[in-house]
């Protein structure tokens, strides 16, 4: 029976390869070849140009003569010649064997390619679905250490937010206001077909275009992991015509940027000790710290807390250090001369400057038979404070080659390794607390002691030169990353195509931390020698095959894919961690002491195995006519491991365009209207990437402690067979026009509906068991967006070009699951309406955006005794020392409540009073606004003359408020060794009435609660950024030629120059919550560019 079985199996796939053989056989009859030549407006031979014969695969390359020669099937063909910049030519063969065609440029771009999914391209005027592309030249026009930076104000409906300056970091991409309640959502990378999570490791330079997927339309090809978007990253791949070597090379100055501006020395210790005064900590003025006057000069900082600061009342015995440098200033509480010197975070470990240096050198070519490309690049960003950097080495090579007319083989190669470190593998609570504490340091510090020594950190960074870190801690931090990826295309018929493709993505990370011996407070050492090591492993296998057909016939153009795609990822993580090594300098888990009756308690190792899967079957129609109207419906039915129940999905998207400029009743209009193009799309996309573990929806069971010597096990999570996908369904309409083949306009409107949103339900401790996924609910985005390019001037010489976007963003919750709570709330607080009513605002519930920020509002401050009186009634009850009464209040007061309370008094903030009660309590909240932007674009300008060339890039975001919290700690002196804010200097006192904020008290919050988180914390964070400013001049080619070049190309370029905003955090982008972090660096790149 099986034997029977396999007979028919391979009869029947003979007779249909036969089949296919007879029909290429049958096709080739009446075939002919055509020749000529491709040149540009001028005369000019042009390189690279393609050749299509329409509604089939077959195709060519002009060499570099301009010349080609393509065998086409009968005298009815029609070829295609397209070439990026230049307007795209159709003509019909008839009966000449010889077509010489001109192309004329296209400057609007009209016939440039957008790489649609999985190969598929197609020309901009055909595009009927909302895809955005950034090419090569964009991408090349500075240094970044993640290629996403530069889409930053150049694509609608994209936010790229750089969060933080620390070396290497990848910026926050959310397309058309991402798919999750918090507005964000991460988009699905597709980098040269592999999907994957992020393109941390991909140099910028060996990228050919960038294209982003915005609307279901366009991502229903990718189906269950694209409702967030998809970013498609096709990389160089090489052109027809001779080899071509290029060296690249950038070296950058990065400046510190610096928005908090803090006290100096004398300052501090003047605001300090009155702050300290009035809140009655009368203790610290005269004991040892950065503002008492207890320190001993002859102590030891690294042994004794009298020795880490330097404020002392002159004496005789220290008169003579005014020589070597202390200063001196007139108590503010005595009157008596302290002496003190000054102390800056630079002079620990922070740099006011560091270097970024990228080089890349590539080799390009290629013929009719075959292209490549390869490429070798190095980067190396060092970080303001002097542990940090990111280094990273990156190889690529691709190529593809035409072994038979009707198969052609693609390889692609990448590899990179990358080494950082970071701020967060020092200190807790990462880069906010480390640029926190150093910029806030207190500028009465000592650096060294008397005898020269240093004197080295404390474990909480209070106190110190922090410089030492690198002798104390040791951290490694590598990752390597490899994608491979095989593909054989076969041409089996003139309109015939098969496509197998096999792609490998290998993840591989390690890690190593040491401490050596370090001081836990002055005098008080640890010697644990604590050490950990950390290994993972990823692997992920693609594999798919893709059958095409493509034909052309009386106008109508078809083109159809169809195919299966199987999905691998397997993880493998391997740690161990341990103390009480005899040595300090010996970094290895090895010489951890492992005798039981020592450390075995403090040994701990673990390793983790998971894998998913999934299966895909997809498909693609696209039709048009005279490419006047436009059809395309996409599919992709997915079935995926994490869920249980719900493994299969289907994903359909429909798109439909028509370009009105071709229909005859416009023919009047074609002399300023180049283009006009109404398209619409509607689609469906899912998600389950919110899914941390691979089998978190089967339960989970873990060891308990150790209990007499005994373990158990235990369920530590419950199954939830019935978690559904989440899915993302979304409208999109637009209007595109071009004039005068100079101006491109474009207006659209989208609707996204998110549903099923997975998140994570929290069980009560008593429960024994962890949170559990569930789907929960739904989230609208809508948005508008509005984009223009134009040519505005360009002859032989000069060439001025301008584009510009904005989109409008909103987002709702649309559903929650039933709690019982007025519109299903989830989280929130309570404050009074305008009527005096208490109402539900904040965290999440139906009707209602996330992100909007509450908080008090200060209006006014208690400048005189006699002010006083016009607050006689005014009640605060939010100080948790006692409720604060206005004197009027007061007066009525039993001498118990009075001695529960506290009498308002000048300097004192006035906060509003929502509801007219004269009393201030937690509801008396108002709206602050929103932490997510209303608006978000950019505009950018390129002018050339001759060699010359100037780009400028310029984004922006508004609309939105960031709450300034780490003011708020420094104003209200939460009782830290730190620094304070200039803004002390204009703080209520009886010398300054009429200051812009209260009295300045230590550890206001504790007893006055003046400096709440109120108004004067919220800063308005919007912002234009002149992002990238570049010139540059390319010697004249016959120049280059003398010193045997083909190019050669010197710049010199600016990134991140200027914020204008009116926010007071070192970096606005941050958005919620501006808890201050790395600052983005101002960078100024000097670079040449030499190709042979």
């Amino acid at each position: 029976m099986k034997q029977d079985f396999r007979f028919h199996t391979i009869r029947t796939v003979l007779a249909v390869v036969l089949a296919l053989f007879s029909a290429a056989v049958a096709g080739a009859q009446g075939r002919f070849t055509v020749t000529g030549k491709v040149s540009d407006a001028s005369g000019k031979p042009m390189v690279g140009v393609t050749i299509i014969e329409q509604g089939t695969t077959n195709g060519t390359t002009t060499g570099l003569d301009g010349t080609y020669s393509l065998v086409v099937k009968d005298d009815r063909s029609v070829l295609q010649f397209s070439s990026l910049g230049y307007t795209s030519q159709s003509v019909t063969v008839g009966s000449k064997n010889e077509i010489d065609v001109s192309l004329s440029e296209d400057a609007i771009n009209m016939s440039e390619v957008v790489v649609t999914g999985y190969g598929r391209t197609v020309t901009k005027d055909k595009l009927t679905a909302a895809i955005s592309k950034v090419s090569s030249d964009v991408l090349e026009k500075g240094v970044r250490s993640n290629a996403l930076t530069a889409l930053a104000g150049t694509v609608t409906g994209v936010r790229i937010a750089s969060t933080t300056g620390q070396p290497g970091a990848a910026p926050s991409i959310v397309i058309r206001g991402g798919a999750a309640l918090d507005g964000t959502g991460s988009p699905l990378y597709v980098i040269d077909g592999v999907q994957r999570e992020d393109m941390n490791d991909i140099n910028a330079n060996d990228i050919e275009s960038i294209e982003i997927l915005k609307d279901a339309a366009a991502t229903a090809l990718y189906g269950a992991r694209a409702n967030a978007g998809v970013v498609l990253v096709t990389t160089k791949r090489g052109r027809v015509g001779r080899a071509e070597i290029s060296f690249k090379a950038n070296v950058g100055l990065n400046y510190l940027r610096k928005t908090n501006e803090f006290l100096e020395a004398d300052d501090y210790l003047y605001y300090l000790r009155l702050a300290s005064y009035r809140s009655g900590n009368i203790a610290a003025l005269s004991a040892a710290g950065p503002f008492g006057t207890g320190n001993v000069l002859s102590a030891d900082g690294n042994k004794s807390a009298e020795g880490v600061y330097s404020p002392m009342f002159l004496s005789d015995e220290n008169a003579y250090l005014l020589k070597q440098g202390y200063k001196s200033m007139i108590d503010p509480i005595t009157g008596k001369t302290i002496i003190y010197s000054e102390f800056t975070a630079s002079d620990a470990s922070v740099r006011d400057l560091a270097l970024t240096q990228d080089y890349n050198i590539s080799a390009s070519g290629g013929n009719d038979r075959g292209r490549y490309y390869a490429s070798l690049g190095y980067y190396d960003e060092s970080g303001f404070p002097v542990i940090s950097y990111y280094k990273r080495l990156s190889f690529v090579t691709n190529g593809s080659y035409k072994i038979t007319p009707w198969l052609e083989s693609t390889s692609s190669l990448n590899f990179s390794r990358s080494d950082s470190r970071q701020v967060s593998d020092y200190i807790g609570g990462g880069e906010a607390n480390f640029f926190g504490i150093m910029f806030s340091a207190p500028p009465t510090m000592r650096h060294y002691n008397p005898d020269g020594e240093e004197i080295i950190p404390t474990t909480n960074w209070e106190n110190g030169n922090w410089d030492a870190a690198k002798s104390s801690f040791y951290r490694r931090n590598t990752n390597y990353r490899f994608t491979m990826n095989q593909g054989l295309n076969f041409r089996l018929t003139d309109h015939i195509t098969l496509k197998l493709n096999g792609m490998w993505y290998f993840n591989m990370y390690e890690k190593e931390k040491f401490n050596g011996t370090y001081l836990v407070n002055p005098g008080t050492s640890n010697s644990d020698h604590a050490a950990s090591a950390s290994y993972s492993r990823m692997l992920s296998q693609t594999y798919n095959a893709i059958a095409g057909y493509e034909n052309s016939w009386n106008d109508h153009n078809l083109s159809v894919i169809v195919g299966y795609e199987f999905y691998d990822k397997y993880n493998f993580g391997l740690s161990a961690g341990g103390q009480g090594s005899d040595f300090d300098d010996l970094p290895s888990l090895g010489y951890i002491d492992k005798t039981e009756d020592k450390n075995i308690s403090k040994i701990s190792m673990n390793s983790t195995h998971t894998r998913e899967r999934s299966m895909s079957f997809f498909g693609n129609a696209s039709y048009d006519w005279k490419g006047k109207y436009l059809f395309s419906f996409s599919a992709r039915y997915d079935g995926y491991s994490k869920l249980v129940n719900n493994k299969w999905g289907f994903f359909p998207g429909v798109s439909a365009a028509w370009n009105i400029h071709k229909e005859e009743f416009m023919e009047g209009t074609s002399r300023w209207l180049s283009s006009l193009k109404l398209r619409a799309g509607y689609g469906q996309n899912g998600n389950v990437n919110i899914l941390a573990g691979a089998y978190d929806l089967q339960g989970n069971y873990g060891k308990t402690g150790n209990y007499e010597d005994e373990y158990g096990i235990l369920i530590n999570k419950l199954p939830y067979p019935d978690l559904r996908w989440e899915k993302t369904t979304s409208v999109d309409v637009a209007v595109e026009a071009s004039f005068w083949n100079r101006l491109r306009v474009s207006v659209g409107a989208y609707n996204k509906l998110t549903s099923d949103l997975l998140a994570e339900v929290p069980f009560p401790s008593s429960a024994g068991v962890g949170n559990q996924y569930t789907n929960n609910g739904s989230v609208r985005n809508r948005g508008l967006e509005f984009e223009i390019d134009a040519t505005v001037f360009q002859n032989d010489d000069w060439k001025v070009r301008f584009g510009g976007n904005a989109t409008y963003m909103r987002s709702k919750i649309i559903q929650l699951p039933d709690n019982g709570n007025l519109n299903n709330r989830q989280g929130g607080q309570q404050v009074y309406n305008a009527a005096g009513d208490l109402i539900w605002v904040g965290g999440k519930q139906e009707g209602q955006e996330y992100g909007v920020a509450y908080a008090y509002r200060m209006i006014d401050i208690v400048r005189s005794e006699a002010d006083l009186q016009n607050f006689a009634w005014y009640v605060d009850t939010t100080p948790s020392s006692g409720t604060i009464y206005g004197p009027g209040v007061w007066a009525t007061l039993t001498a118990d409540e009075q001695a529960k309370g506290q009498l308002l008094q000048p300097g004192d903030a006035i906060f509003y009073d929502v509801n007219g009660d004269n009393t201030i309590d937690q509801y008396d909240q108002v709206k602050m606004g929103n932490t997510v932007p209303r608006w978000v674009g950019g505009v950018n300008l390129s002018v050339d003359w001759k060699g010359l060339s100037l780009y400028a890039r310029f984004d922006f975001a508004t609309g939105y408020v960031a709450q300034n919290s780490r003011k708020q700690y420094y104003m209200a002196l939460s009782q830290g060794t730190f620094n304070t804010l200039k803004e002390s200097k204009d703080t209520w006192s009886e010398e300054r009435p009429n200051a812009k904020y209260p009295i300045l008290m230590y550890a206001d919050t504790k007893f006055r609660n003046n400096y709440r988180m109120s108004n004067i914390f919220y800063d308005d964070s919007s912002y234009l950024c002149a992002r990238e400013i570049a010139l540059s001049y390319s010697l004249p080619e016959r120049w280059a030629r003398v010193v045997r070049m083909k190019n050669l190309t010197v710049s010199v370029t600016g990134q991140n120059l200027f914020y204008w905003t009116g926010s007071s955090l070192y970096n606005p982008e941050y958005g919620v919550n501006g808890n201050g972090g790395y600052a983005i660096p101002r960078t100024v790149l000097f670079g040449i560019k030499a190709t042979f």
